[in-house]
């Protein structure tokens, strides 16, 4: 019997395939492990002398060592390149001026630079993104080097346009860092952009108007206003971000209700609208091949297409990425060189990571490379799954919209619940219902926009179509996302489901080819497998209490999260005109956690600085019980909040010294203030925990002082030996006494303050005596947000960046 043949995955017919994946990986390796540029390139160096060397050899003898060794060498070069073009790049990007300013925080600057970005914050903020032609120190050094810098300005912003030239006093400030798990990278947001520097306007002194006509800025400017003169005031911000990009005259309610309706991509300008955009050249190309050259002369007319539509839209890296693909794509189908979709949009890859190393970790690349590889690899199966006659019905083409819309929504699942922490229920609905439809949408809104300047009756009657579905689209989304249903929140996913999703690809893939299709089936069950073992093993191991001290600036904010899996806040941050730390902290931390109920949140005493954010919370997410001390304010927050809960039923349950509370089955809570409610210092009246889980105890003491410290001593001495010590007031001198601490005996004390605060916490003294009898203190202004877990018998702290 003849032995039936191996299955062997045609490697040799992807060629742009396995370099992309290997130059990604020397990318992952250089990124993960911060080698120096220097070893890369020396390390590089060697191994190409290697493969010339080898490469002599060969060419003299036939040895398999030697050529495979060789195999091996390119290999390795290959991963080397990747890792010395990353390590060059990756060292911020900033230049000698930038250097400069970044060692001298809060220096004050005279700064001037052309405007080439406008937006707002959450709070109504200005904020102008520059490039920086000249820079002035304080001591008269100048700085002539260029680079983007980010301006945050107060009414000044409102006069701005893009293309103005602006000359400003100004602070240095310093980018922050992510400082809470599941927070905006605000840093990394601003690096994407390539900006490393940031400054605080404090006054202008110059702005000059005049902008070169002959620019990509003024061209962008006159797009944007005939698009607020075409369009209604409803829809035109929509517009602006759909065909140019510009987002920020978008509010963030609009904003959040395209994303659960799955809608969000096409307010961000990428491959979708590169697409769409050359749609008519598609259309006329035929025509062109008629012609000798046909074909190159249609290709040199895409690419200034393509290059006309980048400048409008600011030359964004998506737009970019995504009109690389466009042209290797079309030179592959125009040409024959090679119409392998997949080896070019590979390239295309390479191409973009050569470039900028980088984009390998944007959200952007990730989701665009993943969605067209989801596309090509799987989209073909499924249509060959279909019956024939049902792709020939009328109702193949929307069909077909709802199966695409459904294969990208499951097959960037990992991704989106990795980056967003939500999935849109709706979305295949609502992408069939209106992406088909940018088709003609996305070319009208163009062409009115040149028409306009020639003949603006015409381009009237051209927009109109479009403002209609707008329109449409906008009440659809406003609509459909007040539904529960139409999202759902979901957990971060683990290594284990991307694997899974990884196998589980792979096998529709490969489910037309029987030889390998059961190697895949059989990987994908493994898989399964195992996941489920892990799953059993961690349901038998110890449960595990969490306790998450959110770094909310100058305030406080815990949460409890219990072996049973409930939610607990333990004061609520601050709270400023600009925002409050529900808003910008624990929300988008439960979010991330994929926690969807607060089964209680206790509220030390009624400053806006540990009840800042209870008003959005109470808003925002289901919360069970409100805790407190009872203890009366006069203040606007105070009473909102109270109210607020009396409209919303909301129970609110008084506690003081002697409560005792069961969490869950296994972790209880003892309330030992306050103990009266004498006096007219709300600190002194704060309500004070102790977290009880096992063997491990957690006190939080809200901003009680020396008066509440000697009252705990004196009622509790016999239970104040805790292992972690929210400690009270920010680290002010009026607590932690040494008394107090040495009663304690705590191993890990935690202090929540800002960097930067007005009553300058911590204090000396404090600070002396927590490192005196405390083995470990941490400081939220400079650890940032703290996780601590317990098994009941022993504390760990877990790094979460």
């Amino acid at each position: 019997m003849k032995r039936r043949s191996t299955y062997h995955f045609p490697f040799e017919q992807y060629p742009a395939v396995r370099l992309a994946l290997l130059f990604s990986l020397g990318i992952i390796i250089s990124h993960q492990f911060e080698i120096p540029s220097l070893y890369s390139l020396i390390a590089t160096s060697l191994v190409i002398f290697s493969i010339i060397l080898s490469e002599w050899l060969l060419q003299s003898r036939v040895s398999l060592v030697l050529s495979r060794l060789s195999s091996i060498l390119y290999i390795l070069a290959i991963l080397g390149v990747g890792m010395s073009l990353h390590g060059l790049r990756s060292n911020g990007g900033s230049t000698l001026s930038e250097q400069i300013l970044h060692s001298s925080p809060w220096e004050e600057i005279k700064i001037e630079g052309e405007v080439y970005r406008l937006s707002e914050s959450n709070s109504g903020a200005y904020r102008a993104d520059v490039s920086v032609y000249n820079i002035e120190l304080a001591d008269g050094l100048q700085l002539d080097d260029s680079f983007k810098a980010r301006m945050l300005l107060d009414e000044e912003g409102e006069y701005l346009q893009l293309g103005y030239r602006i000359s400003a006093l100004a602070k240095v400030v310093p980018i922050q860092e992510r400082r809470n798990p599941g927070a905006f990278d605000y840093k990394k947001y601003l690096a994407s952009q390539e900006i490393y520097t940031q400054v605080k306007v404090d006054s202008v002194y110059a702005i000059q108007k005049h902008i070169n006509t002959w620019s990509w800025t003024w061209l962008r400017l006159q797009a944007l206003k005939q698009l607020d003169t075409l369009l209604t005031s409803s829809v035109a911000p929509i517009a602006k971000a759909l065909l140019l990009g510009h987002k920020s005259s978008i509010e963030q309610p609009t904003r959040e209700a395209f994303s659960r309706a799955g809608l969000s991509h096409i307010m961000a300008v990428s491959g979708l609208h590169v697409g769409l955009v050359i749609t008519p050249f598609w259309i006329i190309m035929p025509w062109l091949w008629s012609f000798k050259n046909g074909k190159k002369i249609g290709f040199l007319l895409l690419g200034a297409l393509l290059i006309f539509y980048a400048g409008l839209t600011g030359f964004s890296t998506p737009v970019i990425r995504a009109s690389a693909m466009a042209l290797f794509l079309t030179y592959g189908k125009l040409f024959s060189k090679n119409a392998d979709s997949i080896n070019l949009t590979a390239f295309a890859a390479i191409v973009i990571l050569i470039w900028k190393p980088s984009q390998l970790f944007e959200i952007g690349f990730q989701l665009s490379f993943s969605a067209v590889f989801i596309i090509l690899l799987v989209l073909p199966v499924v249509q060959n799954t279909l019956p024939y006659w049902v792709r020939l019905k009328w109702f193949g083409a929307p069909l077909m919209a709802v199966i695409l819309s459904v294969i990208v929504q499951l097959g960037l699942y990992p991704l989106q619940a990795y980056y967003f922490g939500e999935i849109s229920l709706i979305s295949p609905i609502a992408n069939a219902l209106f992406v088909p439809l940018l088709a003609l949408v996305v070319p009208l809104a163009l062409l009115a926009l040149l028409v306009s300047t020639k003949w603006m009756p015409l381009s009237e009657l051209l927009i109109l179509p479009v403002n209609y579905f707008l329109e449409w689209m906008q009440a659809f989304v406003q609509y459909s996302t007040t539904y529960q249903w139409s999202w759902h929140t979901v957990d971060k996913p683990s290594l284990w489901i991307f694997l899974l999703w990884i196998s589980a690809v792979a096998l529709v893939v490969s489910w037309r080819q029987s030889a390998i299709k059961w190697k895949y089936l059989r990987v994908f069950l493994t898989l399964i497998g195992v996941f489920l073992i892990l799953q059993i093993h961690e349901k038998r191991s110890a449960p595990i209490l969490e306790v998450v001290f959110l770094d909310v600036g100058q305030g406080d904010a815990a949460v409890v999260h219990t072996p049973d899996q409930k939610t607990y806040l333990i004061d609520a941050g601050v709270w400023s005109p600009s925002g409050n730390s529900a808003q910008y902290v624990i929300l988008p931390y439960l979010k991330f956690k994929g926690v969807d109920r607060i089964h209680g949140v206790f509220l030390s005493h009624p400053h806006a600085d540990h009840i800042g954010g209870i008003v959005e919370l109470m808003k925002s997410i289901p919360i069970d019980t409100l805790y407190h001390s009872g203890y009366r304010y006069d203040s606007e927050l105070y009473q909102r909040y109270l109210t607020l809960a009396e409209q919303m039923k909301l129970p609110i349950r008084q506690l003081q010294s002697g409560d005792f509370l069961n969490l869950d089955a296994s972790t209880k809570a003892m309330v030992l203030g306050p103990q009266n409610l004498a006096g007219d210092d709300p600190n002194e009246h704060s309500l004070i925990l102790n977290l009880i889980y096992g063997e491990n105890e957690f006190l939080f003491v809200g901003d009680a002082g020396e008066h509440q410290e000697r009252r705990l001593l004196t009622n509790y001495a016999s239970l104040l030996d805790i292992d972690v010590l929210k400690v009270g007031h920010h680290g002010s001198n009026t607590s932690s006494t040494i008394e107090f601490i040495q009663k304690l005996t705590p191993e890990v004390a935690i202090v929540s303050v800002a960097e930067q605060n007005r009553f300058r916490h911590p204090h000396a003294e404090a600070v002396q005596r927590l490192k005196a009898f405390v083995p470990e203190t941490y400081y939220t202004s400079r650890d940032r947000a703290l996780i601590f877990q317990s098994n009941g018998k022993h504390l760990k702290r877990v790094h979460w960046y």
